[in-house]
């Protein structure tokens, strides 16, 4: 079908359409300023996600040296010992994996603190601590148990292996000195078990307690191992051995 349009009826049809071109266009400009702020809106929320996530990253990490580390030497505490020790006696349960529980004393601890005070107790310590994790591999373990009293883990050695390792540590230790006291010369005392498939965790830092009780009472600056007694045996054949030099 034709029609006419006159000259006015063009010129209306031309601002009609240029007006819509237009509302087009600022819907547009709308839409595409309204998804740029939407876009910076989720870029900075990923942002502030990403630095919140490294925040408690931070945190958990804190924590969890809070909760696993000695403070004043960076072994870890009593508490992550046992844990980890538990861990160890499964492994040796489900297998022919092998290690030994050593339970160490820095034998002048307290005469240390006696004469010059506990900050210069806690020096000793922190040097202690320093020789003897750089005498163990990575694979090993070093705990604070107590005051003057450290755990240490040996994967896959024996007790003979952990009597070397001690012997080590006491040459290098024997470095440490005293600030004014030429008298008091630094040592250690040890007390070794090995996993025999029955004990618990705290049975076995038991007998290594009373091996290292044992070494102790004789000269201290010695190792004793702890003579392992099957449930079924003779309860009076529970001694430990000989200190080993």
């Amino acid at each position: 079908m034709l029609f006419l349009l006159r000259d006015g009826d063009i010129y209306q049809w031309i601002v009609i359409g240029i007006t819509m071109a237009l509302m087009i266009i600022a819907a547009n400009l709308i839409i595409h300023t309204a998804l740029n702020a939407l876009t910076r809106e989720v870029d900075e929320a990923t942002t502030k996600l990403a630095s919140a996530e490294d925040e408690l990253a931070k945190v958990k990490e804190t924590l969890s040296s809070v909760t696993t580390l000695d403070e004043l030497t960076g072994c870890y505490n009593e508490k992550h010992f046992l844990e980890v020790l538990i861990q160890h006696s499964g492994m040796s349960a489900r297998g022919t994996y092998v290690f030994t529980l050593t339970i160490l004393q820095v034998d002048q601890f307290s005469d240390v603190v006696d004469k010059h005070g506990l900050a210069s107790g806690n020096e000793v310590l922190q040097l202690y601590t320093r020789i003897v994790k750089a005498a163990l591999r990575e694979v090993d373990i070093i705990a604070r148990l107590g005051a003057d009293k450290f755990g240490l883990i040996l994967s896959g050695a024996s007790e003979d292996d952990s009597v070397m390792v001690i012997n080590r540590i006491s040459q290098l230790i024997s470095q440490i000195k005293v600030p004014d006291d030429e008298d008091i010369k630094i040592t250690n005392s040890g007390g070794i078990t090995s996993y025999h498939g029955t004990e618990s965790p705290e049975t076995m830092i038991e007998h290594a307690s009373t091996a290292l009780n044992f070494a102790i009472e004789q000269v201290r600056d010695c190792v004793a191992g702890y003579n392992y007694v099957a449930p079924d045996e003779e309860a009076e054949t529970e001694v430990p051995e000989e200190p080993a030099k």
